[in-house]
């Protein structure tokens, strides 16, 4: 099962609430940028950071976050990989000196915890599951000791709601695994956990809504929450590419067509300035959605060529707008009365094996035909 558009569990870095530490202003700094998709001004600024505020907790583990972001949009998967578990491991070290040093501060604990889960994104894009979810009950169980102490803080309820969650998802083995280890494999008890954060944290609102976008999207499905979500972190922060992509597809789950191709021309516009890898990842992503409109629009011919383009060109270990793509095309050949052709698409759609609910669809239409 591939996860969340590109950082699940990434989301962990800026789970909880910066509390007057020297350096906040500097290391939020940082954040903003990395937000931005401003990558090489975030790490300058968090690796001085890291240097003139050695304890400060956030500051190691959103450098990584950093470099893990910077390193996706420059270079191959294989490679993004191993810098990243080669940084997390010199991270948790830090924050084992740190737990050790000041064993009643909570913040340092949560942030080794969320070093631990981190790995979880490196097994996640190889789809091993199991140790995905492993690494991310290491972590889990580090965050589990901070809840325990510190039920006043919101910021808490990200991480965890996104472990039930994910063991909620169906696949019998992890949830299996996940309730032996004492966890509540349950969807909806780890969204109304993410809305929480998403609604009443201080600091994990922004990417709790990133996650639940992507949530109400492909999984459990609201299209007005997700329309909700993905566009309040999209205006939020407007040079993030991939917020305005999931945010234009929440415009045409809802109808609003309109809106929609006014951001897919402004993101036509803007592609050509992402960084080359970003580029490879989501033109991919803009033929989708220009498919989906034009489907929409009830131009189907039109749609397939952009459908075609979306999966003859597709680049992302995350393979979510790949399985919906494929699943339109299934559509659209049931609606000219191409029944095998549609079959297949159906077929080739639930080879993915993603958990979305594409799956469940692709299963309905391959055994009744997509009236439309």
């Amino acid at each position: 099962m591939r996860l969340i558009k590109y950082n699940f569990l990434l989301i962990l870095s800026f789970t909880y609430v910066f509390s007057q530490y020297k350096g906040d202003i500097v290391v939020r700094e940082g954040v903003d940028a990395f937000f931005n998709y401003e990558y090489e001004k975030s790490i300058e600024i968090l690796s001085k950071a890291r240097i003139n505020y050695t304890d400060h907790p956030v500051v190691h583990v959103v450098w990584a976050a950093a470099w893990y972001q910077y390193d996706q949009s420059s270079f191959a998967a294989e490679k993004v990989y191993n810098n990243f578990e080669t940084r997390l491991d010199e991270i948790e070290h830090i924050y084992d000196s740190l737990t050790t040093a000041y064993p009643d501060n909570p913040e340092y604990l949560l942030y080794l915890g969320t070093a631990q889960s981190l790995k979880a994104r490196i097994y996640l894009g190889q789809k091993k599951y199991i140790s995905t979810f492993y690494a991310a009950y290491k972590g889990f169980r580090t965050i589990q000791k901070v809840e325990m102490n510190s039920k006043e803080v919101k910021d808490i309820y990200l991480p965890i709601g996104i472990i039930e969650w994910y063991s909620g998802l169906r696949n019998p083995i992890i949830q299996i695994t996940a309730q032996t280890l004492g966890v509540n494999p349950s969807r909806a008890n780890g969204i109304d956990k993410m809305e929480i954060a998403a609604t009443e944290s201080t600091w994990a609102w922004m990417e709790s809504m990133s996650v639940l976008s992507v949530v109400y999207q492909f999984f459990d499905l609201d299209k007005k929450r997700g329309l909700f979500v993905s566009r309040t972190i999209a205006e939020k922060y407007p040079n993030n590419y991939d917020y305005t992509i999931y945010y234009t597809l929440s415009l045409l789950q809802n109808g609003m067509l309109d809106q929609a191709k006014s951001n897919l021309n402004l993101l036509d516009e803007r592609l050509p300035n992402q960084r080359i890898y970003h580029q490879k990842r989501y033109k991919p992503y803009l033929y989708y959605l220009w498919g989906y409109y034009y489907y929409l629009k009830k131009d189907n011919n039109r749609a397939l060529q952009f459908l075609d383009l979306c999966i003859d060109e597709y680049d992302s270990d995350l393979d979510l707008m790949l399985s919906s793509a494929i699943l339109l095309k299934g559509n659209i050949y049931d609606i000219q009365n191409h029944r095998q052709d549609a079959k297949r698409e159906y077929r080739r759609c639930i080879r993915l094996n993603n958990h979305t609910s594409t799956m469940d669809l692709a299963k309905e239409y391959l055994n009744e035909p997509f009236k439309g």
